[in-house]
C-alpha cells in the first residue's frame, strides 16, 4: 500500500505540533510536512512529542500547500464543516477504504490538516483530492488538531507502507492529467463545473476504474487525432 504522509497547514500551538508527532509515532507513521510554520522546532513541541522528537526533526518544510503536494498521487483535505460545493466528504474510515481500492497505483497519499482556528481555506481544500470529516455528536466543542491527527493515524494504521514501488504507481495523477489535457481540446472551461466535476468523480475510482479509463480516454485521443 502507499506510503501515508501527514501535513499540517500553518499550525500555530507547538503543543499540538508535538502531541500530532506523539500520535503519529504511536501508530507507526513516520511522515510530517509542516507549511508556513516553525512552530514543531519549538520546545513545548518537543516536550509534548515525548519519545517521538524524531518525527519533528525529520519533518519537511514547505512554503505552502502546492508545493507540499507536488509529489503526492492522491491528497485528502480534512474539514470540521461540510462543504456543499463537494458532493462526497468521507468519513475516517471511507478515507481508509478509499485509500486501500487504488491499491498498487498510489507510492505516496497525503492527509491534510488546516490551522487550529480557521481549518483549511476553500482554496487549499480545492487542491486536495478528496475531502473527510470526523463524524461528531456535537458541533461544539470540536475537536483539536491533534486529536484530530490521532483518529485518522488510528483508522490509516492497518493500511501497511509500500516496501517498493509499485509498477503502476502514479496512475490516478496521470489520468486526472490526462482528462484535464482531453477537457483543453474540447473547449471544456478547465475551471468550469464540469472539469470540476470530473476531478472529484477521479478521486472516488478504485484501481480496475482507473485502468478502464485509461483505455476510454486513450480511444478519444485518437478519435479526436482523426
Amino acid at each position: 500500500m502507499a506510503e501515508i504522509i501527514f501535513i499540517l497547514v500553518r499550525p500555530a500551538v507547538p503543543e499540538n505540533v508535538g502531541a500530532a508527532a506523539r500520535a503519529l509515532k504511536t501508530m507507526g507513521f513516520a511522515r510530517l510536512r509542516i507549511i508556513g510554520s516553525s512552530v514543531h522546532r519549538e520546545k513545548p513541541a518537543r516536550i509534548l512529542a515525548h519519545g517521538s522528537g524524531d518525527i519533528l526533526d525529520n519533518a519537511e518544510a514547505f512554503d505552502d500547500l502546492t508545493a507540499a503536494l507536488a509529489d503526492i498521487d492522491f491528497s485528502i483535505g480534512t474539514s470540521a464543516k461540510s462543504r456543499h460545493e463537494r458532493r462526497y466528504q468521507l468519513s475516517p474510515a471511507q478515507a481508509r477504504a478509499a485509500i486501500a481500492d487504488k491499491g498498487a497505483l498510489l507510492e505516496r497519499v497525503a492527509i491534510v490538516f488546516g490551522c487550529e482556528e480557521s481549518g483549511l481555506s476553500n482554496a487549499e481544500l480545492a487542491q486536495c483530492d478528496a475531502l473527510s470529516s470526523i463524524p461528531l455528536a456535537t458541533e461544539y466543542p470540536s475537536l483539536n488538531l491533534s486529536q484530530a491527527v490521532m483518529l485518522y493515524a488510528y483508522e490509516l494504521a492497518a493500511i501497511a507502507p509500500a516496501a517498493a514501488l509499485p509498477a503502476d504507481a502514479g496512475q490516478l495523477h496521470a489520468l486526472k492529467i490526462r482528462a484535464r489535457e482531453l477537457f483543453e481540446r474540447i473547449e471544456v472551461e478547465r475551471d468550469g463545473k464540469l472539469a470540476r466535476w470530473a476531478d472529484e468523480r477521479c478521486a472516488q475510482l478504485a484501481q480496475d476504474d482507473v485502468a478502464f479509463f485509461h483505455q476510454l480516454l486513450a480511444r478519444l485521443e485518437a478519435a479526436l487525432a482523426r
